[in-house]
């Protein structure tokens, strides 16, 4: 059948949560069907990974979001918008989305990101798949609780107006998506009676698989895009009360802070004991490989952690907040160890820098855990059964024909 997929960003390289799952989407959907890409891009930059998706998507159409969305982000603080949604808002895209549609008549549309239903919103004519992966309005709400004034009151504004929103979304649309069960449950209990199903995140096992590099004693590291919010915050709690008292114990403990992007208060943190801001690096493999344990203090997190899979999946012992552990279904233990406390987290730590053999043990469950849970052709085998369950047998007819 003829697919729109609408998305947030250029779904190339794969290299961040977002883009990771659209891209293996989109990869597999072109395997049996036609599909056809919309998206907004990160800046003019950002075009040049469109040949990226070539062998994969029939067209590609990007939109820079340009200066003029912080614009329209500040002229909805008046409006009654959503912030985010008005930034996204690029007549280009819309313009190109509404032309194709006329000309291609698709089958089906599926939006990941809430931020972009909007280029779907005025087709109700064909099916329609919103993939939330989270609620957003949750995480709005979690970057107030952990700000300041006057950001405090800009999240917590924009969490009450994303929710009216995601709301409304769910509410018109055919189906909706999250990747966790623990975002199943809250999605059924804050808007009930809207059909959603579970399809979740997997890793590339064949690509992070470790090659045995020689470990550095002490080594603990953290990947992530580290300008974005909860990144800086969990790599800053970490050196603040954690690392410290991993370093009492054992001295030439570090923490690498590996990522594109280091926000200023991250690059500030390369002048503790110990510390190293790398910036961006081509391959985060050599750095997992290297290191004994990886860390995901976050203490905002929803949906689920892709740094912590392929973490997992490098046969690498993974210690994290209970956030960040929840969601995986890997249980404690398993290759995770959770902790929110500074002290319990520190010991954890601790414990897997000193015991070699409990990291060796915890290693092979590491990866056994990844291949036993987040295989991506289990993960969207489930998204093939919300397709033909939301495609009307018509239409299947229709796109067989086409092909």
């Amino acid at each position: 059948m003829r697919i729109f997929f609408i998305c947030q960003r250029v779904p190339f390289p794969p290299d961040r949560g977002d883009k990771i799952t659209t891209y293996n989407e989109i990869r597999h959907l072109s395997t049996k069907h036609e599909v056809h890409v919309f998206c907004l891009a990160d800046g003019t930059p950002d075009l040049d990974n469109i040949p990226g998706l070539r062998r994969y998507a029939k067209s590609v159409t990007a939109v820079p979001v340009g200066w003029a969305s912080k614009l329209r982000a500040l002229n909805a603080m008046l409006s009654g918008k959503p912030l985010s949604v008005a930034a996204f808002n690029e007549a280009k895209l819309h313009d190109a989305v509404t032309r194709k549609f006329a000309e291609l008549q698709p089958d089906l549309i599926i939006v990941y990101s809430c931020n972009v239903a909007q280029y779907a919103e005025h087709f109700p004519q064909v099916p329609r798949i919103m993939q939330f992966a989270e609620l957003d309005s949750s995480r709005w709400g979690q970057f107030a609780r952990r700000s300041r004034l006057p950001m405090r009151s800009v999240y917590a504004l924009e969490e009450r107006r994303f929710f009216a929103y995601e709301r409304h979304i769910a509410r018109t649309f055919s189906h909706a998506l999250v990747c966790t069960r623990a975002e199943q449950r809250d999605f059924e209990r804050l808007i009930p009676g809207v059909p959603v199903s579970l399809v979740g995140n997997g890793v590339d096992l064949d690509y992070f698989r470790s090659r045995g590099l020689a470990k550095r004693p002490g080594s603990i590291v953290f990947t992530g895009v580290m300008d974005y919010f909860p990144n800086v915050d969990a790599v800053t709690w970490f050196c603040d009360k954690i690392l410290p008292i991993v370093q009492q114990q054992i001295p030439e403990a570090g923490l690498t802070i590996c990522g594109s992007r280091p926000a200023a208060a991250v690059r500030r943190l390369a002048n503790r004991r110990g510390v190293t801001v790398t910036g961006r690096v081509p391959d985060t493999r050599p750095y997992l490989d290297g290191a004994e344990v990886f860390v995901a203090p976050m203490r905002m997190a929803r949906g689920i952690q892709n740094k912590l899979l392929e973490a997992l999946a490098m046969g690498l012992p993974c210690v994290a907040s209970v956030a960040a552990a929840t969601g995986t279904v890997v249980q404690d233990g398993e290759g995770i160890l959770a902790a929110d406390d500074p002290e319990e987290f520190a010991q954890l730590v601790v414990r897997v820098l000193r015991d070699g053999a409990f990291r060796a043990a915890m290693a092979r469950k590491a990866r056994a855990a990844a291949e036993a849970n987040y295989r991506w052709e289990a993960q969207l085998a489930c998204l093939d059964q919300v397709i033909a369950a939301v495609v009307p047998r018509r239409g299947v007819l229709v796109a067989l024909e086409r092909a």
